[in-house]
């Protein structure tokens, strides 16, 4: 599949601006000075943004992405929002970060570990590079449309494209990550709009199950509404994020309400945020 020069859908820009919204506030409570992202990049859309909003805050960024292609279409990206001399884009074919030991003071990646051939290598190579933080985001199977989503692909006969379940659990995650000397400081929820996390079309799910709805499916432009080139993303300029967010209203108030007890069910994604238990601040002491 070729790499894509498009985000599309209000689902894609929702995420984008929830995600960037995430990792500002987290700038603000913890110095970081480097950054690394990766292996791949999650989201759907043009791959390797999500760390832009750590670089507009002074980090510098490298990532570390699966597909030359992608590599190509990022740099074009960062050139463009003037933060080319902040980050380093590679490919790695095989998945591997290839970094020395403990430098960056932050190691993530958004919901790439569940498709990786091998999650542990994975995430012992996220330690050893980290100085102080590794985040990980998976989706999240506790969403109210997960069981839909599961059941639609078996209704469609499509296979199952999502990776391994069994690493979407952030509980196993934080486990994984204790091992290696990480301790959990924050489990995360983001990407937490009213609508169930399914990534195609809804009039395309429901005609799985209710077949004479098939002939409003192909109708639906609901994914072209929101549109953006790599010359034309607003979610990083700060007055086109705003006027964004500002008609986008309703769909932020469950991811603003941090107390509403149900946010889990709506949450198309789950993090853990965790800590080197030996780790060292900026100006060298112990954390």
């Amino acid at each position: 599949m070729a790499a894509t020069e498009k985000d599309t859908g209000l689902g894609t820009t929702y995420e984008r601006i929830a995600v960037a919204r995430l990792l500002e506030r987290f700038a603000e409570h913890h110095p970081i000075r480097n950054v690394l992202e990766g292996p791949t990049d999650g989201i759907t859309g043009i791959r390797g943004l999500n760390s832009v909003p750590l670089a507009q805050g002074g980090a510098r960024v490298e990532l570390v992405l699966g597909d030359p292609d992608e590599v190509t279409i990022a740099r074009r990206v960062w050139r463009e929002l003037g933060l080319a001399d902040q980050v380093t884009v590679r490919h790695s074919r095989d998945g591997r970060l290839d970094v020395p030991p403990r430098s960056f003071d932050l190691v993530w990646n958004f919901n790439s570990l569940p498709q990786a051939a091998d999650p542990e290598a994975i995430l012992s190579e996220m330690c050893d590079a980290s100085a102080r933080f590794v985040l990980v985001f998976v989706g999240n199977t506790m969403n109210y449309g997960y069981p839909i989503h599961r059941l639609h692909h078996r209704a469609a006969r499509e296979e199952w494209s999502h990776g391994d379940v069994e690493m979407m659990n952030p509980r196993l995650i934080e486990k994984m990550l204790a091992e290696r000397g990480f301790r959990a400081r924050e489990r995360l929820l983001v990407d937490t709009p009213w609508w169930p996390d399914i990534d195609s079309p809804i009039e395309e799910v429901a005609a799985t199950f209710l077949p004479f709805l098939r002939r409003f499916a192909s109708g639906s432009k609901r994914l072209q509404h929101y549109t953006w080139t790599p010359e034309d993303l607003p979610y990083f300029d700060p007055d086109r994020r705003r006027k964004l967010e500002a008609e986008l209203g309703k769909h932020f108030a469950i991811e603003n309400a941090e107390r509403f007890p149900f946010r889990v069910l709506f949450a198309h994604h789950r993090g853990i945020l965790t800590e080197r238990e030996d780790a060292t601040t900026p100006g060298g002491g112990t954390a």
